[in-house]
């Protein structure tokens, strides 16, 4: 039986002066990996954009110059293939549909792309038969500044245990070995586990420069509820081949490599912009400026 946490969010404009912004969890390892997996990734979106669109890619030079053609090739990564969705909007769409299932027990209608990600998962929930005490619980930590929104809470096998989905539209890799999760998916696990609280209310986030914030109001605080303890960590990762459960250690230690994340985080988006005067100017330049 899953807990009554809602599931929706609004995304607002402006926070109120009296709001407290936490840096969303993603946000924060973002700024403090080295996303590995994310480059290859967008290098392979614009490699097999110049590859696939070899055609368009010369008509760009010949009528707009090679400035466009590359700007053509960056933006790869955020244009859809024709008839699919971007790799973001696709993981957005399973996880709507595995938590609809989980919830409901009714398998929702979704389309070609996402079929074969909820077979998977459908087929993974009959051999192991988890019971969902949380889904989409979004957890708040006012004492260092964060917020995120976990998949869910699961018991399996006996274990309590927090746990995010990943999913990869390749089932292997270059060479050949099956893909597995990043190391990252311990950090964010840890984080949400060690979170002051949960929230049972509609949750309000906020984007500035492509950084994403949750708010938190004081009577949003009274509301507050405890995060249920777990024994671990669990990452379900989905392809259209398969879906496995990878146990993730994400006990106290990896929570303080996931603070450290935070500051790493903090130097990217805060201090790093303070840090450099203007040049200095010689003496007599100086003077001749100040007369």
């Amino acid at each position: 039986m899953s807990e009554d946490l809602p599931r929706e969010e609004t995304l607002v404009e402006r926070p109120e002066d009296t709001d407290e912004r936490l840096w969303s969890v993603t946000t924060i390892i973002n700024q403090s990996s080295n996303n590995r997996g994310l480059i290859e990734w967008a290098a392979g979106e614009t490699a097999r954009a110049a590859v696939s669109g070899l055609r368009t890619l010369h008509a760009i030079i010949d009528d707009d110059g090679p400035d466009a053609a590359v700007a053509w090739l960056v933006s790869a990564r955020e244009r859809p293939r024709k008839g699919q969705r971007t790799a973001k909007q696709l993981g957005s769409d399973i996880h709507k549909a595995c938590e609809t299932y989980a919830l409901t027990g009714t398998r929702p209608d979704v389309d070609a792309e996402v079929a074969p990600f909820l077979d998977r998962f459908e087929e993974w929930c009959q051999r192991f038969g988890p019971a969902y005490e949380a889904a989409e619980m979004t957890v708040y930590s006012p004492t260092y500044g964060y917020a995120g929104t976990l998949d869910a809470i699961l018991v399996v096998d006996g274990q309590r245990v927090v746990t995010d989905y990943k999913s990869s539209k390749k089932d292997v890799d270059d060479k050949g070995r099956p893909r597995e999760p990043w190391p990252d998916v311990a950090l964010q696990l840890a984080g949400y586990r060690y979170a002051d609280f949960a929230g049972p209310w509609r949750t309000r986030r906020y984007s500035y420069y492509g950084r994403r914030y949750y708010l938190l109001g004081g009577d949003e605080r009274a509301d507050a509820v405890e995060i249920p303890k777990v024994d671990g960590g669990l990452c379900l990762y989905l392809t259209p081949e398969r879906c496995e459960a990878y146990p993730v250690r994400c006990d106290e230690q990896v929570f303080e490599a996931f603070l450290y994340a935070i500051e790493r985080a903090r130097w990217s988006l805060e201090m790093a912009r303070t840090v450099l005067g203007p040049a200095i100017a010689a003496p007599q330049e100086a003077a001749s400026a100040n007369r």
